[in-house]
This record gives C-alpha cells, structure tokens and sequence, in this order.
C-alpha cells in the first residue's frame, strides 16, 4: 500500500525564501527567492515564474513565439533576396513567399537534414507568410498564419520556428516531507509522483548552486528569450559578439572583426565579418488554411534514403529554378 503524501505547505511573509533551492541534480528544478523558476534535465533549460494557489505551486514557463523574423539590408545581394530557415524542419511548417502560393517548408517525412537551408530568389520580395500545424497538448490539431510585410524592402532574412515544447507549457507541483523529514516537490509534468529531492538549503557556497544563480543571471542580463537583434555570418552561422571588437563598415553594412588582418572575401565565413539583423513584426491572423492547396513539392527535400536528391539551397529566377543538392 502506498503511503499517503502530505502536502508541505510554507507560509510567512518569507516562505518564498523557506523553499527555495535546487531540487534534483541531473535534472529537476530549481525554484528562485524572487518566485522565479528554473526547470532542467537533458537539452532542457526553461525559466519561468511561480505563485502559490492554497497548498500548490502554480508554474508559468517564459514562453517562446512560435515564429520569429529578423531582417537585414544586404548590398551585396542587390534586388536579390536570401532567406535562411532554421527550426523548419521540426513541425509541420509552410510559407508563402511573395504572392506565391503557400508550400510546405520540408516534405513529409523528412529526416536527415543537412544544415543551412536557403532560399534565394532574383526579384524582391514583398510579403512573407508562415503557417503551422498547431499541437498543443490539450487541443487537437488547427493551423494559425503569420503575416509580415516588407515595406521597408529588407532582401536578407533569417526565420525561425520554435517548436512548442512540453517542458513550456505550464504546470502544477506540490511540496512534501519525505519518511526522514527533507523537503521534496512533486510536478504534474516531470518526475514522477515521488519528484525531487531538495539537494541544498540555498549554502552560499556550495559550487553547483552558485553555477545554478550564474546562470540565471545571464538569462536576465540578456532581457528576454526574445532578442531583438541577431548577427549572423556569411553562412548564416549565429553569433554573440562584443561589438567592442568591431568596427562597422557603412558601405556592406555589416561589422568587421578589428582583428582582421585583411578584408579578403574568402575569409567572410567565420565571424570576423558579421551582418545585424533586427527582429521584425510577424502578426498572428485567423484565417483559414486549407493544406489541399499547398503548392507541392515542399520548398526543400531531405531524405536518407533519398538523398541523391535531396537539397537545401534553391535559387529561384525570373524564368528558371537552381537546386543545390546537399553535401554527402
């Protein structure tokens, strides 16, 4: 017979402080003096905030958009347009490019994936749609648009798709005593009914939880999941740099290392010479999206058991289309 499970339950104007800590060790999470949360585990690091609902603990993970543009203007392109696509291949994701009809981004299926994946084409662009199967996990499957207009003819973008993830839906915990007297916390989403054991009282020095606190910093000195600003290379590779580092060239419009001991075009691939891209308006519609009218073929095409031909750069003309196949 299982044991009962009394619920801890923490009151005073300092019961934030009387539980917080780190609970687990590889994973688990760690909850915050300023009701800020931490969970954590394999490729898993959300934050988030918490409130206390009676005898539970209510969690609201940061939440990422499901879509995200940032733009650059790009000389050395002309009136060609370059757009990189990352996280694509995780969902069922489509896109309008221009007036085109709607595709979608990968083929069914797709596996195998060799990154960058880049659409070019050699006429401006005036509007750029994206459309996703929507899979919550506590509805069924509807599709949501998202709409961005290119008035200010930006010709090099960078999209990405982040897909939703369980670890950021929000969730319920309950604190309890185990049979020896120590702090545990038992979540809706992740543990198990016995959860995690409190590995510390918040002792200022021990090392995994000032690492814990050093991380949480960073995220906050960032501002928010959602940057406002990106630098990419020439490959489309991300960076984070100190732009203390660079001086800008107005005339590439793009910022170029104070180490380099050259301005040598072939060395533009690693981050000595990077481009700005700034986050643009996406704006979430309800219209209808009928899949049976998707363009067919999918943008890209990546297969291992196809892999003659699969691509991931296509470049698209006035009156012909350039595939390139991947690299094997």
């Amino acid at each position: 017979m299982a044991q009962e499970i009394i619920h801890y339950i923490a009151t005073g104007k300092d019961r934030v402080k009387t539980i917080s800590g780190q609970y687990g060790n590889l994973s688990g999470i760690s909850l915050f003096e300023d009701g800020k949360f931490m969970l954590y585990g394999y490729a898993t690091m959300v934050f988030g905030s918490y409130v206390f609902e009676k005898d539970y603990l209510l969690f609201y993970p940061d939440q990422l958009p499901q879509f995200l543009l940032y733009a650059n203007h790009n000389p050395t392109l002309g009136d060609n347009v370059s757009v990189n696509f990352r996280g694509f291949e995780e969902g069922k994701t489509f896109v309008q490019l221009g007036d085109d009809n709607m595709q979608p981004v990968f083929n069914d299926g797709a596996n195998c994936f060799d990154f960058p994946y880049i659409y070019e084409q050699s006429q401006p662009i005036s509007q750029l749609k994206f459309a996703v199967q929507k899979e919550d996990f506590d509805a069924g499957p509807a599709y949501h648009t998202f709409h961005y207009q290119n008035d200010q003819r930006f010709n090099d973008f960078i999209a990405i798709y982040n897909k939703p993830q369980r670890a950021r839906a929000n969730f319920a915990a309950y604190l309890y005593l185990t049979e020896d007297k120590k702090l545990a916390i038992s979540l809706s989403n992740y543990g198990g009914r016995e959860g995690f054991l409190r590995e510390n009282q918040v002792d200022s020095t021990q090392a995994r939880w000032l690492e814990i606190l050093a991380m949480k910093k960073e995220y906050e000195r960032a501002g928010s999941i959602e940057l406002t600003a990106i630098f990419s290379n020439a490959a489309y590779s991300i960076s984070y740099p100190d732009l203390e580092e660079y001086n800008f060239d107005k005339a590439t419009n793009r910022y170029i290392s104070k180490s380099t001991e050259d301005n040598n075009e072939e060395v533009d691939q690693d981050d000595r010479y990077l481009r700005q891209y700034t986050k643009e308006l996406l704006v979430s519609k309800q219209d209808k999206f009928d899949t049976k009218t998707a363009t067919v073929p999918s943008l890209f095409f990546s297969s291992c058991s196809q892999s003659d031909e699969s691509y991931n750069h296509i470049k698209r003309g006035r009156e012909k289309h350039q595939k390139k196949k991947r690299k094997d």
